[in-house]
C-alpha cells in the first residue's frame, strides 16, 4: 500500500495526465489492468470521457485500503460534479485496477 503523500502525489499526475492527453494517461496504467465506468468494462479513454480533459481538476487523495480514491472535480455549464476515482496501485506506481 502507498503511503498518503505519495498518494496525493499520484492523484496530481493523474489528473495532469488526464488533462494532457490519452497517451499520457494511457501510460499510467499497467498493460493488464482493470478499468470500470459506470458498473462496465472500459479502457482509459473512456475515463476521459467522464472527466473530460480541461475540465478536471484534482480535488484530493485518500487511502482506503487496498484502494486509493481521488476526488476529481469535473466542471461544466451546470455547475461542478466531484467523481471517486478508486484505483489499486502496483508496487512501481502503475494503476492496476480503476472504478470510476
Amino acid at each position: 500500500m502507498i503511503s498518503y503523500d505519495r498518494a496525493r502525489q499520484l492523484g496530481k499526475t493523474y489528473v495532469g495526465a488526464l488533462n494532457m492527453g490519452p497517451e499520457e494517461f494511457a501510460a499510467l496504467f499497467a498493460p493488464d489492468a482493470t478499468v470500470r465506468v459506470g458498473g462496465r468494462d472500459a479502457s482509459p479513454t473512456a475515463v476521459r470521457e467522464v472527466a473530460p480533459p480541461g475540465r478536471s481538476a484534482f480535488r484530493g487523495a485518500r487511502l482506503e485500503p487496498p484502494h486509493v480514491v481521488f476526488t476529481v472535480r469535473v466542471r461544466d455549464r451546470q455547475g461542478v460534479e466531484d467523481l471517486p476515482h478508486r484505483l489499486l496501485v502496483d508496487d512501481s506506481g502503475l494503476i492496476t485496477g480503476l472504478e470510476v
